[in-house]
């Protein structure tokens, strides 16, 4: 009845808050969308193909994709996505994979970087995710070092204006040399 219902629901919710715990990789699982997330926020995309049946993609979502470093980086740096070789046939046999698991590393425009077709232990996703270009940097914060203090406009001015008069000087030999004596 009513209360089993209720408990399913909650024990839901449990479990997917503690999906989302700092160790485990944000997958995504909407390829279409993943590549626009890419897009724009200019981040790599990371496709893991695997299938339910596969030893290999088990044993290396198990030790791989638990690395601290590797969980790291996919979610900081990459747009993962997990893609399952089976109900995306035609995106495996377009990139054509044909085992698995197999890793497609691919720029933010789709653009395919690597790939690498079997277990991965950290350091060679690692590898590869290096590969990837760092994303673009955002325009704003160019001012990593502190800002020099402000002149006041006052200063500015007389800076200016002592440039000014420094070309001026410069120039004023030629003007000089060109008029009639």
């Amino acid at each position: 009845g009513m209360s089993r219902t209720g408990f399913v629901a909650s024990a839901v919710v449990v479990v997917t808050a503690w999906g989302a715990t700092a160790q485990d990789v944000r997958w995504r699982h909407d390829v279409a969308a993943a590549r626009k997330e890419a897009a724009e926020t200019g981040k790599p995309l990371l496709l893991d193909f695997g299938t339910e049946s596969c030893g290999w993609c088990r044993k290396m979502d198990a030790t791989t994709m638990r690395d601290p470093a590797v969980v790291k980086a996919l979610n900081e740096r990459f747009v993962p996505v997990k893609v399952d070789g089976n109900r995306e046939d035609r995106l495996a046999s377009a990139l054509g994979i044909e085992a698995f698991p197999t890793l497609v590393l691919a720029a933010p425009d789709g653009k395919v970087l690597d790939r690498h077709t079997g277990y991965a232990d950290p350091a060679r996703l690692l590898g590869i995710l290096a590969k990837a270009p760092a994303p673009a940097p955002k325009p704003a914060p160019v001012a990593a070092k502190p800002p020099a203090p402000r002149p006041s406009p006052d200063d500015d001015w007389k800076r200016a204006k002592a440039k000014i008069d420094a070309d001026l000087t410069a120039l004023f030999p030629e003007i000089a040399a060109g008029l009639p004596r």
